[in-house]
């Protein structure tokens, strides 16, 4: 007979919440690429290469932490985020680089537009999880997706405007999420609402 017989191992998951790590990303990206939408400096490297590094890399390692943990949500919203981040920069570097066509304004809206349908059925999810940061979140940047829909379907430069407005309260929201989550989290108890 075995000397273990009888004896069991528990396994006690001590990695940490990957949230805030994706809600970073998107934060800080997003607020960079919006201040590119209002006027502030033009799109240039500085915005591909925070939607390569954070907002691409950071949200995909959010969802592919947040799988591990069992968080079917978080894993697939920060991946597929994440994901979007990559697209986007691929959209301005390949162009650039000679390896595609740019893309019509039509096509950027059918791309924005089916982002935004996806982030309207995680918004609706999002109902279900009462997490009120988190909702506000997903419905600015639903609202985000179908304004620059509409911006890159018509060329409405004064809507472009307003989208980088929403898209800057967006990321606020975003940065606000995942701080309010890290400083919770570090004080044990509920320091800043969600």
């Amino acid at each position: 007979m075995s000397e273990n017989a009888g004896t069991s191992t528990v396994i006690v998951d001590k990695t940490a919440n990957a949230a805030p790590l994706g809600f970073t990303g998107l934060g800080l990206a997003a607020v960079l690429l919006s201040l590119s939408y209002i006027g502030v400096y033009p799109v240039e490297s500085m915005i591909v290469s925070m939607a390569i590094f954070l907002g691409g890399f950071a949200q995909v390692f959010a969802g592919i932490m947040s799988w591990k943990k069992g968080d079917i949500f978080a894993g697939t919203a920060f991946s597929a985020f994440g994901l979007f981040w990559f697209s986007l920069a691929g959209l301005l570097v390949m162009p650039a680089m000679g390896w595609a066509s740019p893309s019509s304004g039509i096509a950027m809206a059918a791309y924005l537009f089916t982002w935004g349908v996806y982030t309207f059925v995680m918004l609706i999810i999002t109902m279900k999880i009462g997490v009120r940061a988190l909702q506000f979140v997903f419905v600015t940047l639903f609202i985000l997706f179908m304004l620059l829909a509409i911006v890159n379907a018509t060329g409405n430069a004064g809507l472009l405007v307003v989208a980088g407005y929403v898209g800057l309260i967006m990321g606020l929201g975003s940065m606000y999420t995942a701080l309010a989550m890290v400083m919770n989290e570090i004080h044990g108890k509920a320091v800043a609402p969600l």
